[in-house]
């Protein structure tokens, strides 16, 4: 990179910074609210990492979330500053740093401008905006998404022991952020088995090294579960609870509904309410949800990695009782995942802003549509196969497990890099 592509970078991620800033001003109350809410328990664990080096709820330690972002929180508050401060500082850095990889990305795909178009669009997004001033996970795993699929690229560009190393790093550290990240690298270290120029020997060597780097990195958090719990939790003790979330009776009722074109609403506490109620039976076709339900004593308890596996069981029973409803509810979810229009919550968002989002996310797709249909071998290009990967992994995960809008946050780099492409002319360097 020249000095004067060096100095443009350098203006872009300053510009990136003013942005994010601006934000975080306006939406200073939000960001207030979310740190005292704290919906996720992110800063409760964070905190507890700062105060008792424990990974813990109330106490007693869990594996109830993903470790990395509140062990990030745990750095910040650990040092002193204010969990508003950190949170600030830290989304911030993310922010440039997510912007900085679209940029390199966009120019080693097609040129400067690309690069530097794609890196605006990330800079403008409406869900990485929204959730840079909440305590959740969307601003670290957009940059470690991003990241991985950089690294993917070199590799493809250059294979070779170290580039593999760095990619494996890259996919366990996104896999601490978020497990779906473990979906999509099981899936591109199978495609790299394919794409990598290089032997077959070579291409099995340098996949299963990858592969193994990966569980190597994921070992000793497994590890740590296996001693707390007796059972080796790989992720969290969170997943089965997203994919009842989805798939219970509540749900399939109002999926029903509104078929019938009711405008019943899906009310998470209702849902909250069954699920308290997992200790008064042991069989997963039982009415947690029913008003008998409420009158019955407790005759079990379950610590949370039995609460997660029941809440799999549970979610597995309605599965295989209602196979339409679990049908038309994996095209609710996936339409919920994709959606260009944020859902309708009075008080927080009006008319206006929400057809502002829907028309942004509109002409996105209309871009990636057009690049899709009429280029479409241009996806196997390095900077993009591994982006493919991800969309690919990301949507059939939160086909069946919990979904929205927010959700999609980590594809945001490559939507917005096939936009710029599709946009500028779709001319790659591997085309030159």
């Amino acid at each position: 990179m020249n000095r004067k592509m060096r100095n443009r970078l350098l203006l872009l991620l300053a510009f990136t910074c003013v942005v994010r800033i601006c934000v975080l001003f306006a939406l200073g109350e939000q960001l207030s609210a979310s740190i005292k809410q704290d919906v996720d328990l992110y800063l409760h664990l964070g905190t507890s990492l700062a105060d008792s080096s424990t990974y813990a709820l109330d106490g007693n330690p869990t594996a109830f979330r993903p470790a990395l972002y509140p062990v990030l929180l745990a750095v910040g508050l650990k040092l002193g500053l204010s969990a508003k401060l950190w949170i600030v500082i830290l989304h911030l850095l993310l922010a440039v740093g997510t912007v900085w990889i679209t940029v390199l990305l966009g120019q080693q795909i097609k040129d400067e401008k690309t690069g530097w178009l794609a890196g605006l669009l990330v800079t403008f997004d409406p869900i990485l905006l929204n959730q840079s001033v909440l305590v959740m996970t969307e601003t670290l795993a957009t940059f470690l998404a991003v990241l991985s699929i950089w690294r993917v690229a070199k590799l493809l560009d250059h294979p070779g022991l170290l580039n593999g190393l760095l990619t494996a790093i890259a996919f366990g550290l996104a896999g601490y952020c978020r497990p779906t990240f473990y979906v999509y690298a099981l899936l591109t270290l199978v495609l790299l088995l394919f794409t990598l120029q290089t032997s077959l020997a070579k291409r099995l060597m340098t996949t299963f090294a990858m592969g193994c780097v990966v569980l190597f990195t994921l070992s000793p958090w497994v590890y740590r579960n296996y001693q707390l719990f007796d059972k080796p939790v790989l992720a969290t003790t969170h997943g089965g609870y997203t994919l009842l979330l989805g798939n219970n009776p509540l749900y399939y009722q109002q999926a029903k509904q509104q078929l019938d074109n009711s405008d019943s609403i899906y009310e998470a506490q209702a849902f909250d309410e069954g699920v308290l109620r997992f200790n008064v039976s042991e069989d997963p076709g039982f009415d947690f949800w029913s008003a008998e339900a409420s009158l019955k004593e407790a005759i079990i308890s379950r610590n949370e990695v039995e609460r997660d596996a029941f809440c799999y069981a549970v979610a597995f029973h309605h599965i295989r009782a209602n196979q339409v409803s679990f049908a038309h509810g994996c095209l609710t979810r996936l339409k919920a995942f994709w959606t260009p229009l944020p859902a309708e919550i009075p008080g927080e968002r009006s008319d206006i802003q929400r057809y502002a989002v829907g028309l942004w996310y509109v002409l996105i797709y209309l871009l990636v549509a057009n690049f899709t249909l009429f280029h479409t071998r241009k996806w196997a290009h390095s900077g993009l196969l591994a982006g493919l990967s991800m969309i690919i992994a990301f949507s059939l995960m939160h086909t069946v497990f919990w979904s929205n809008m927010r959700m999609r946050a980590p594809l945001i780099p490559v939507l917005c890099l096939v936009a710029a492409i599709s946009f500028l002319g779709t001319k790659t360097e591997a085309d030159s």
